[in-house]
């Protein structure tokens, strides 16, 4: 009897301090475990949670996104999760940031970073549905796509481990190619006006040391530019003319805003 009221006791201990946030390492990324190494019950369809606040298009390289991830279950009313990102050769991708301390808490394990809920954070009581909210802050230019791998625990509030569910889900999320009116690629993020009327002027993200060369359709090289670099985008004016200092006649001109193929851009320039 003494026994088995003192493994109770453990286990409600156990649960305690996991309500408070769980072990790292229980996102369900290849390689990890998941909720399911402490909890029992059933298996939650992946569509019962969604990662919210990333635009169709992408993520934007450097950029400061707050996202909202919600799982919802009927009748269970209390939960939890955790949560963290990956590139795409497997490696932690951006920074998670705790942007709401009452509800989430950051933890790591070597390199990698994970977002989870708080004692408050659980919604006590709560029925149906939770959401927590999130930021992450995208890594630089040829991250390539991200990954992000959650697990989450639809508990039934008993205070104890059996009866739950356990939702397991991922969302790969691409870089954003483009803005503006050039082509996509992954590398770089551009705005230019295109058509372009007697100067071309693009704002792009790429490395500054890398010349800007404007090539005609023919193939010969036009012009050889330096971008200017600030505390934003670098930034790259051509003023319509070859290295002669001539006008160049209208048509499609190809801008390689440093030494990659996916870093070309056709801009038409008008008269």
């Amino acid at each position: 009897m003494l026994r088995t009221s003192l493994a109770l006791l453990a286990c409600a201990a156990v649960l305690l301090a996991y309500s408070a946030g769980p072990p790292n390492a229980r996102t369900g990324r290849p390689g990890e475990g998941t909720c399911r190494e402490c909890h029992s019950g059933s298996t939650g369809s992946a569509d019962s949670s969604q990662l919210l606040g990333f635009r169709p298009v992408g993520y934007e390289p450097d950029s400061f996104y707050r996202l909202t991830l919600m799982v919802s279950y009927a009748p269970m009313a209390r939960w939890g999760f955790e949560l963290t990102a990956a590139d795409r050769n497997g490696n932690p991708a951006g920074q998670l940031v705790v942007i709401d301390s009452t509800n989430t808490q950051f933890g790591s394990s070597g390199a990698w970073g994970y977002l989870k809920q708080t004692a408050a954070g659980t919604f006590p009581g709560q029925p149906g549905q939770a959401s927590w909210q999130l930021g992450w802050r995208a890594p630089g230019p040829g991250t390539g796509p991200v990954t992000f791998y959650w697990c989450c625990n639809a508990a039934n509030n008993n205070n104890a481990a059996a009866g739950d569910t356990i939702i397991r889900d991922s969302l790969v999320v691409s870089a954003v190619t483009a803005i503006g009116s050039g082509a996509g690629f992954e590398r770089y993020r551009w705005h230019y006006a295109n058509p372009a009327v007697d100067r071309v002027v693009i704002e792009y993200r790429g490395a500054a040391g890398e010349p800007v060369r404007v090539w005609s359709a023919e193939g010969r090289l036009v012009r050889t530019l330096t971008p200017s670099a600030g505390d934003g985008p670098l930034r790259v004016e051509w003023d319509g003319r070859d290295a002669t200092g001539r006008p160049v006649p209208e048509a499609g001109y190809f801008i390689r805003l440093g030494g990659g193929v996916s870093s070309v851009v056709r801009v038409q320039l008008v008269r």
